[in-house]
């Protein structure tokens, strides 16, 4: 009962905003039904044209992630498993815990500025009490 007061109450808030659709949708029902037959049916395809292309967009996007972990799965191990993020545990390297190395990847450019540009300031730290 509450259902059919609300589509009841919608349907005329509907007529209240648009008073000139509805007084045209009266009037091809009533003079030209054919017309109004094949703008129903003009809707109605629209909306279902409307819910396939939702159901392929999902579809399809389902496909593509499902792809891609897929490849992701090709490309770090097995799975998302109990061991780590990828079904295998954390590998240590061969290097001892706490060993630094340094790597020189290129030569430390030179001074693009010459040495006699600028002056030095002398100072010195105080201590305030």
């Amino acid at each position: 009962m509450k259902f059919l007061t609300i589509l009841i109450d919608s349907l005329v808030s509907f007529v209240q905003r648009n008073p000139l659709t509805v007084l045209i949708i009266l009037l091809l029902a009533i003079f030209a039904p054919w017309m109004l037959k094949g703008i129903a049916a003009f809707i109605l395809y629209a909306l279902l044209g409307l819910v396939l292309l939702v159901a392929v967009l999902g579809l399809v996007f389902r496909w593509k992630i499902a792809r891609a972990r897929r490849q992701m799965e090709q490309q770090f191990g097995a799975g998302f498993g109990p061991q780590g993020p990828f079904g295998q545990q954390q590998r240590r390297t061969t290097s001892d815990e706490g060993e630094v190395r340094i790597y020189k990847t290129s030569e430390t450019p030179e001074k693009r500025v010459s040495s006699d540009v600028g002056d030095y300031v002398e100072f010195e730290e105080t201590k305030e009490r």
